[in-house]
């Protein structure tokens, strides 16, 4: 009885490890933990052929070890949130997507996603974002969501999720009831969403909606609504919420991940281990705990003293272990294509497109490159925990070695001496191509801008969220691109070597620009 407990208890964790293969901690706990399901990171791979391999490892040691195959997570959402290596096909963010105005668009990048996640031995993806960027400052979501309007977002993310779930990979919409309208990252602090039930509406739209179209998965947010929850617990945490609101008003039958309970929202204020079971507590049927397998072992230990104190409910656990195995069992039939499909020709050609079509124009004034360009912009920073941050690639050189011409690598907020100093080093350009990432919240990076269009044409790119765009001077050429991103990188590059005009449409307002 202790094992087939300890077992069922396995099946409700979702754990990660270092490294491009198991080690030994890890197989450690799966062995005597029964931990049964994976999350993987940029951390975990480094080639298509790597991550096929370590899907079949984890596989057969889960198997071998709980008696049921594992669940095998990923965060793929497109753009900036990626986490397959670069032989393998990277699709644009969900604003992006957004930006080309047609939802195939979103479908077809769900269907690309999933046929290579599925080829890899990955069956499930933390993907779609259904948060309303109801707010520019959000420092978390931004470019995540398809936009700030509920309906943009539903019609949207409903795409992507038929593309996800059409090719055999279960979607996770996240993160309910909603993380649009908060100022700060869940990963570094508790954020609090003030807004009565009725502001909240907008945010529970696509959730609502997803549920009635048959998405799989919902990932819960660790935010505060006081107007939902009256104690002191996030949203992960709060039966309301959880057994509430999402599953008897909602009236969802799938499953429910927690996001990670190693964020400083969970960790600072409840502890991994104590959030673990009660998020078990509120109806969450998996808790993810993504980096030290460790606490995993000991909430597993947890959760088996909660359920010995009558703490936590041995029928719904079961009932709740039931609904993970039919999931398994249903992923286990699906379809499996070759790894040849992985990055193929046909799945480039369509990514390439999205990325052409993604483009946005948003402030339109004369500029022309010229014979001498100069490209400025930051590094790709760390602009929140959950990026996964290409080091290597540089926007002005990268852009410089596509397109000649010179490249300044500015900081990530400018001070007045770094502008004084930039400027005067475009003198002997013919114009500049000028960078921003997340410029609203760095704003030197706007002063920058805007000294260099008085000396020099400039074309002003926005790298990351296009909110940077309603503060650059009226008479600056501005172009939203998304995504720090080698593909956004080559989109880009061709526009300004063939000369055609970016089609791409806003789907959040920028202060009055606004499609």
């Amino acid at each position: 009885m202790g094992l087939e407990r300890r077992i069922r208890i396995g099946q409700h964790f979702v754990c990660g490890f270092d490294g491009l293969e198991m080690d030994e901690t890890f197989i450690e706990a799966v062995k005597r933990y029964k931990i049964g399901n994976v999350i993987l990171f940029a951390r975990n791979i480094a080639s298509k052929e790597q991550l096929f391999q370590l899907c079949q490892d984890i596989q057969k040691l889960v198997q071998q070890e709980c008696g049921h195959p594992a669940l095998i997570t990923i965060d793929q959402e497109g753009g900036m949130v990626t986490r397959l290596s670069g032989d393998c096909t990277n699709v644009p963010s969900a604003m992006a997507i957004a930006a080309t105005k047609t939802t195939q668009s979103a479908f077809k990048a769900g269907r690309i996603t999933a046929a290579e996640l599925m080829a890899l031995g990955v069956n499930v993806d933390f993907a779609p974002c259904l948060d309303v960027n109801s707010n520019p400052d959000n420092p978390v979501i931004g470019v995540r969501s398809y936009g700030d309007d509920d309906e943009v977002v539903s019609s949207f993310g409903l795409a992507m999720i038929d593309g996800l779930q059409s090719a055999g990979v279960m979607a996770v919409a996240k993160h309910f009831p909603g993380h649009g309208d908060t100022h700060l990252d869940s990963h570094v602090a508790l954020p609090v969403v003030q807004g009565t039930r009725e502001e909240l509406e907008e945010h529970l739209t696509p959730f609502r909606r997803a549920v009635h179209d048959g998405v799989m998965g919902i990932m819960t947010s660790h935010i505060l609504f006081p107007n939902l929850e009256s104690e002191n617990l996030p949203a992960t945490m709060s039966r309301s919420i959880i057994s509430g609101l999402l599953r008897s008003e909602l009236g969802f039958k799938g499953l429910i991940f927690s996001d990670c309970m190693e964020m400083d929202a969970i960790a600072k204020h409840y502890g991994t281990v104590k959030g673990a079971v009660a998020a078990l507590k509120a109806g969450v049927d998996l808790v993810c705990i993504s980096h030290r397998v460790g606490l995993g072992c000991e909430a597993v230990e947890a959760v088996e003293a909660a359920l010995d104190a009558g703490l936590l409910s041995e029928e719904e656990l079961r009932r709740s272990t039931e609904t993970i195995l039919l999931a398994k069992d249903m992923l286990g039939q699906q379809h499996k294509p070759p790894l040849s499909v992985v990055d193929c020709q046909e799945h480039q050609s369509m990514n390439h497109a999205l990325h052409r079509q993604s483009l946005t124009l948003v402030q339109d004034a004369p500029f022309e490159l010229g014979e001498n360009p100069c490209f400025v912009g930051p590094r790709c920073f760390r602009a929140t925990n959950v990026s996964s941050d290409e080091a290597e690639l540089v926007f002005a050189p990268y852009m410089a070695l596509l397109l000649g011409g010179s490249s300044i690598v500015i900081g990530n907020n400018p001070e007045s001496g770094e502008i004084e100093t930039i400027t005067t080093q475009v003198d002997r350009a013919s114009a500049v191509v000028c960078a921003t990432y997340n410029g609203h919240l760095n704003v030197g990076q706007i002063r920058l801008v805007n000294a260099l269009a008085a000396k020099k044409p400039v074309l002003c790119i926005a790298l990351r969220n296009p909110y940077d765009l309603a503060l650059v001077d009226g008479h600056i050429r501005s172009i939203a691109a998304y995504a720090y991103t080698k593909p956004v990188f080559l989109a880009l590059a061709e526009m300004l070597r063939d000369q055609w005009v970016p089609e791409g449409r806003l789907s959040v307002s920028l202060g009055g620009k606004h499609a």
